[in-house]
């Protein structure tokens, strides 16, 4: 337990067709199944593995060897005349959390939006995720309308950041 307390958190891009970033990625997708069963139905689905190597950029938090932990970027359209980013995969496994490890992912996600010219962050949310919408409000996420291709639904909470 000690040990385990004083492991190094680091972050960093992988792909996630590979590896410890798949299986997140995987785990991260059932449990999105497991507590939005509706999403389908709403219009919502998820980036694939190969959309975000191709398109995004997914990074994977470890602690020690072990990875705990996911985020992604995904490029937007312009929106409302500012070049954005949608994050996605936001995802901490059970045992790793209450650690704010996926404060972390998420501000090492703000820094490769902004290297990559991004003036806002866009991001979706599901009522069911009390942990995260608390999480998205301390960083500074504001509540908005849908954007993009959602639509506004009793499932979906939209946040912005301006960067």
């Amino acid at each position: 337990m000690i040990a385990e307390a004083c492991e190094p958190l680091t972050i960093g891009e992988e792909d996630p067709r590979e590896g410890d970033a798949l299986l997140l990625y995987n785990e991260m997708q059932a449990f999105t199944e497991r507590t939005y069963p509706e999403d389908a139905s709403l219009g919502i689905f998820p980036s694939t593995p190969e959309e975000v190597a191709r398109e995004g950029a997914f990074v994977v938090a470890r602690l020690g060897r072990r990875a705990v932990g996911t985020g992604a970027l995904m490029p937007l359209r312009a929106l409302e005349g500012v070049t954005a980013m949608e994050v996605k995969r936001m995802y901490v496994r059970e045992e790793a959390r209450r650690r704010r490890i996926a404060e972390q992912i998420l501000r090492w996600l703000e820094i490769l939006a902004r290297v990559r010219g991004a003036q806002k962050l866009m991001l979706l949310c599901g009522p069911r995720q009390p942990d995260a919408l608390r999480l998205y409000g301390r960083c500074g996420f504001v509540k908005r309308g849908a954007f993009g291709s959602y639509t506004e639904n009793s499932l979906s909470i939209f946040f912005e950041k301006t960067l």
